[in-house]
C-alpha cells in the first residue's frame, strides 16, 4: 500500500513517518505501507494525472490533501466513496468546521476523512517584546499595533546582522496566501460571496486586507525570497515574532530561558479570525488495496493515535474526543488556543477552491519578486487582483452555477 503525503514535519518528515508507521505495522503486520513525500505544489499537479496514469507510473492508494480539495477530486472521479466502502463510517465526532469538507457537495457521502488540522496564531518572544512595550498583548491585538511593535523592534535590534522583526513562517520564504487570509477576513470580506456565486478579490476591503499582510515585506519587517538557511529565526535571536499555523511550543520551550507567548493573529478590522487548515485522507479509486487503505484511515482517526500524531507534528487532532485529550494534556495549550479556535474559519469545499488559491499564490509570488526588485506598486497588485476576479468569476460560472 502506498501513501502520498506532504513534508509536514519539514526535514524531520522521513523520521516522523517512520515512527508513526511503526505503530500501524505493529497492529497490522500483514499490511505493508510505503510513503512518498511531495510538496503541496507537486501534489497539486499530480492530482490531475492520477486518473489516467501511464503504464510506468506508480498508483497511490491513499493521498493526503488540504481540506478544500475534496470537491474537486470527487468531480474528477479519483476519490473513492468511503461511505460505500463502509456504510457505518461516521463523522459524528469530527470538529464542526471540518465536516463539510469530507462530503461530496450536496450529499452525505464521505469521500475524504479528517486527519489533523493547524490554525493561525502569532508567537512572540517575551524577552524581546519587553524591551519595546509594557503591554505586548494589548499592542498586538490590532494590526496597526503589530506594525508599530515591528518598527520599534527593528530600531531596537538595528545592530544585529540579519535581524527582521518577523520570522517568515513560509518554508519557501515567500508571501503566503494562507497567512494573509486572517488579514482579509479581518476587513470583513471573504474570497467569495456568501452564496458562492461571486468573488470579492477585486473589492476595496479585500485589497486592503491583502495590503496589510504585504506591508510586512514592504517595510522590511519580514524577509522574503531568501535561502531558508540564511533566514533569521526567533530561536537564533534574529526575529521576535512569527505568524504560524503550527504550535511550535516544543521548539521554543527547548531553549532554556526563552519564553515564547502565543496570541491571536492581530485584527486588521473589527473581525478577528484564524485560518483553520485541515488535512484529509482519501482513497484513490484506482487503488487495488482499498480494504487496507480504509483500515489505515480508521487507524489514523482513533483518539490515542490522533493525539500521538498531533504531538509529533505540533498540530491538532481533527476529532472532538481526541482534541479534548490533546488540549487537556497541557493547560498552556488549553488557555492559549481555546479562544483562537473559537475564531476558526476554513475555506469552502467547492470544485474551484484549489484553483482560486493557486491563482492568488501566483499573484503573491509576483508581488514578492517586485518588492525584492524595488518595482512593487499597490496599483500593480490591484490590477492583478482585478484580473484574477474576472478569471475566478468565469470559473464560478462554469463549475458552480
Amino acid at each position: 500500500m502506498i501513501l502520498w503525503t506532504m513534508p509536514d514535519a519539514g526535514d524531520q518528515t522521513k523520521e516522523t513517518y517512520a515512527s508513526f508507521l511503526n505503530l500501524f505495522k505493529k497492529e497490522n503486520p500483514h499490511i505493508p505501507v510505503s510513503v512518498r513525500v511531495f510538496t503541496r505544489n507537486v501534489l497539486w499537479r499530480r492530482m490531475f494525472t492520477i486518473k489516467h496514469p501511464t503504464y510506468e507510473e506508480e498508483v497511490p492508494d491513499i493521498i493526503q490533501i488540504p481540506h478544500y480539495w475534496t470537491a474537486l477530486l470527487v468531480r474528477e472521479g479519483v476519490a473513492e466513496n468511503l461511505s460505500q466502502l463502509d456504510p457505518g463510517l461516521s463523522l459524528s465526532t469530527c470538529l464542526a468546521p471540518l465536516k463539510n469538507h469530507c462530503y461530496k457537495p450536496g450529499t452525505k457521502d464521505i469521500y475524504s476523512y479528517p486527519w489533523w488540522f493547524d490554525i493561525s496564531a502569532l508567537h512572540y518572544r517575551a524577552d524581546h517584546l519587553k524591551l519595546v512595550t509594557n503591554t505586548p498583548e494589548k499592542d498586538l491585538a490590532t494590526w496597526d499595533g503589530f506594525l508599530k511593535i515591528c518598527a520599534a523592534l527593528r530600531e531596537q535590534f538595528k545592530d544585529v546582522p540579519g535581524y527582521y522583526p518577523v520570522q517568515n513562517g513560509d518554508w519557501r520564504g515567500s508571501l503566503s496566501m494562507r497567512s494573509a487570509l486572517p488579514c482579509v477576513w479581518g476587513r470583513g470580506v471573504d474570497l467569495l460571496t456568501e452564496d458562492l456565486k461571486q468573488t470579492s478579490v477585486s473589492s476595496k476591503a479585500f485589497k486592503e486586507g491583502l495590503r496589510d499582510y504585504v506591508n510586512l515585506a514592504i517595510h522590511n519587517f519580514m524577509p522574503i525570497l531568501r535561502e531558508r538557511g540564511s533566514l533569521g529565526t526567533m530561536v537564533s535571536g534574529k526575529a521576535s515574532l512569527m505568524l504560524s499555523r503550527k504550535l511550535g511550543l516544543s521548539t521554543f520551550d527547548a531553549r532554556r530561558g526563552m519564553q515564547v507567548h502565543t496570541v491571536p493573529v492581530p485584527s486588521t478590522g473589527e473581525i478577528s479570525a484564524a485560518y483553520m487548515s485541515g488535512m484529509n485522507l482519501f482513497i484513490n479509486t484506482r487503488s487495488q488495496h482499498k480494504k487496507e487503505a480504509l483500515a489505515f484511515i480508521k487507524f489514523c482517526a482513533r483518539p490515542e493515535i490522533q493525539v500521538h500524531y498531533a504531538k509529533l507534528l505540533e498540530v491538532f487532532p481533527a476529532f472532538e474526543d481526541a482534541l479534548e485529550l490533546f488540549m487537556l494534556s497541557s493547560s498552556r495549550r488549553l488557555h492559549i488556543y481555546g479562544g483562537i479556535l473559537a475564531r476558526a474559519r476554513t475555506l469552502p469545499n467547492i470544485t474551484i477552491m484549489g484553483t482560486i488559491m493557486e491563482i492568488l499564490k501566483r499573484i503573491l509570488a509576483v508581488c514578492a519578486t517586485q518588492i525584492v526588485e524595488g518595482r512593487f506598486t499597490q496599483a500593480s497588485l490591484d490590477r492583478e487582483l482585478d484580473l484574477a476576479a474576472k478569471e475566478i468569476e468565469y470559473l464560478l460560472s462554469i463549475y458552480e452555477s
